[in-house]
């Protein structure tokens, strides 16, 4: 096995899950504004046919059924068992004595998929087993079923809620080696994790907790950290509705249903401070990264996650990595499946991380893109752009460090509610959004890989231009405009800009 990836293995073995730092009912749903099904088409336990088998005795080859319903489900068991079969690791879970426990104060609370000890408020406590049974449907909607257990037992986990630490420690719940975790950390189907504060955050913290159970499950070669943080929290980032249904993987809207999460600030506050994280370093965020701080590493990948699965450029690929929770294909898949699009990827990612907020609209944010011409010395180009979209391509090819004149006209109307802002090329100053008024019109050049050049500023090169500029572009690339609002709130604009692109030898 390639020894960076053996070491990083077995790093991440050690480092299991420290849980992220706060700043930090029945019926299933998830989020999937852009594919609603997210039905895997492949088993997430299978094991890439390249892998070197005798350096991983644990990973093994599962085949694909469908259940009543014609999804994709898995099954399997132990080639050492049964022929053409593998199980699950067996159940080691602690047994504790509950009337032991019950006599100090930690009671126990059960459900399908969780058995929670606790000594927090029951009428708190007996209400979380079954948001983690709903939470599984989501994980097996998402990743596939487990392969079953020899037993043919019903997967469940068991989590200890700790408010009082040196009583669980007394009691000989929490082991030697996990006494000084902070927030939280999981072991094969337990978990173990702090009280919180807020009733959002303690959610969100089990939640996390049982993905890294589920994920982590099968023995093998698991996805890199950033991944297994990222999706951990992308599930537990969650709603409960009025019906007493939970929504997993949400888009947050609003800071106040999510308190004591706050990964959203944290990004705000790393791109503030001039410490925005490019596609590829967000990427290869690992041990040493999440080893260094309990909070912006977690932020990061939730935020990487999200974007890929909420893309509608990138969400199918996306979810094809969670097919392979175990093996060597999630890495060999990570590298090709973005290769042809790798600058777009880039530009999108650093649009999205420098702008992030509340409520961000993947569907109508993405790049609206074209074939791209050049633009031939002492021409003229005009086209329109809608304030419902993001940035969205002019269908021309400029070239570096040559000078162009932008002008534009029109106006739009920017949100509805409680009435409209009407807007000219150069923006309302009354309100800002980007560090520029809202509806301003920019520019932006999404640097053509083609041309083999050095990317000298970043993949996606923007200029400031309200109802006139001449601007030069240190890459050639496509042009792009776009008139600037919050992400959250495009749509319900109206209008357009009708924008005229000269070259400086042809402006009047």
């Amino acid at each position: 096995m390639n020894q960076a990836i053996w070491l990083s293995t077995f790093l991440l073995f050690l480092w299991g899950c420290r849980g992220g730092e706060p700043p930090v009912q029945p019926s299933v749903q998830t989020d999937r504004s852009v594919d609603p099904t997210g039905v895997n088409t492949e088993p997430s336990w299978v094991v890439d046919e390249e892998a070197d088998l005798d350096s991983e005795p644990s990973e093994s080859l599962l085949s694909a059924t469908t259940n009543a319903s014609g999804n994709p489900k898995k099954s399997g068991g132990d080639p050492h068992t049964e022929i053409g079969m593998i199980f699950r690791p067996d159940d080691t879970r602690t047994q504790p004595d509950e009337y032991r426990l019950k006599a100090v104060g930690i009671h126990k609370y059960e459900s399908k998929r969780l058995v929670l000890y606790s000594d927090i408020d029951p009428e708190i406590a007996r209400t979380l087993p079954p948001v983690i049974d709903q939470a599984y449907d989501s994980y097996v909607d998402y990743f596939g079923e487990l392969p079953p257990a020899r037993s043919r037992a019903d997967f469940q986990m068991t989590g200890y809620l700790i408010k009082d630490h040196d009583l669980f420690e007394s009691a000989g719940l929490i082991p030697v080696e996990l006494k000084n975790f902070n927030h939280g950390q999981h072991r094969g189907q337990e978990f173990w994790m702090h009280e919180q504060e807020y009733d959002y955050y303690r959610r969100h913290l089990l939640i996390h907790e049982a993905t890294h159970c589920f994920m982590t499950i099968m023995p093998g070669l698991h996805p890199p950290l950033w991944y297994q943080e990222g999706m951990a929290e992308f599930f537990a980032t969650h709603r409960m509705n009025p019906d007493g249904t939970v929504t997993f993987a949400v888009t947050p809207e609003d800071s106040r249903q999510f308190i004591g999460w706050s990964r959203i600030e944290m990004i705000q506050e790393e791109v503030a401070a001039g410490r925005t994280l490019n596609i590829d370093q967000a990427s290869n965020l690992g041990p040493v990264e999440f080893s260094k701080s309990r909070s912006t590493p977690y932020a990061w990948s939730w935020a990487l996650c999200k974007f890929l699965d909420s893309h509608p450029r990138y969400q199918k690929r996306f979810r094809e990595l969670g097919n392979h929770l175990v093996g060597k294909k999630f890495f060999k898949l990570a590298d090709s499946l973005f290769a042809e699009e790798k600058m777009l990827l880039a530009a999108e990612w650093d649009q999205f991380a420098r702008q992030i907020d509340y409520g961000w609209d993947f569907q109508s944010n993405a790049f609206q893109l074209g074939d791209g011409k050049p633009v031939p010395d002492s021409a003229t180009f005009e086209k329109t752009f809608n304030a419902q979209r993001g940035w969205q391509s002019s269908g021309v090819l400029v070239q570096a460090n040559v000078p162009y004149t932008i002008t534009a006209t029109g106006t739009v109307s920017l949100a509805a509610v409680p009435k409209p802002w009407i807007s000219e090329p150069q923006g309302i100053t009354l309100r800002y959004a980007n560090g520029l008024p809202i509806g301003r019109l920019q520019a932006g050049v999404l640097v053509d890989p083609a041309e083999g050049q050095e990317i000298i500023t970043t993949p996606f090169e923007v200029k400031d231009c309200g109802k006139g500029a001449v601007v030069r572009f240190q890459n050639s690339g496509l042009l792009m405009f776009s008139i600037n609002d919050f992400g959250s709130e495009r749509s319900d604009n109206d209008g357009e800009y009708r924008v005229k692109v000269t070259t400086q030898a042809s402006a009047p």
